[in-house]
């Protein structure tokens, strides 16, 4: 029985130790990956895409130093 306790011991502390280093791999992986350029444009453009379905008539901003000839001002989509 006593022999059954020891193993689990040694079995829990070689488990936390190695656990804790492969949790470290994942952690900086995954700061990586949500860190890159790559990454930060592909959520930009993905939110955009969800943007434009859920609201799909275009923002709308004055285009400046512009007025029609009436006094009524032009307006051309927002880039954001």
């Amino acid at each position: 029985m006593i022999q059954l306790v020891i193993g689990a011991a040694a079995g829990y502390v070689l488990g936390t130790r190695a656990g804790r280093r492969r949790f470290e791999q994942i952690k900086k992986g995954y700061e990586t990956a949500i860190n890159s350029p790559a990454t930060k444009s592909a959520i930009k453009a993905t939110r955009k895409a969800i943007a434009d379905r859920l609201d799909p008539q275009p923002r709308m901003k004055e285009v400046k130093n512009l007025r029609r000839e009436d006094g009524a001002e032009v307006l051309e989509p927002d880039q954001d």
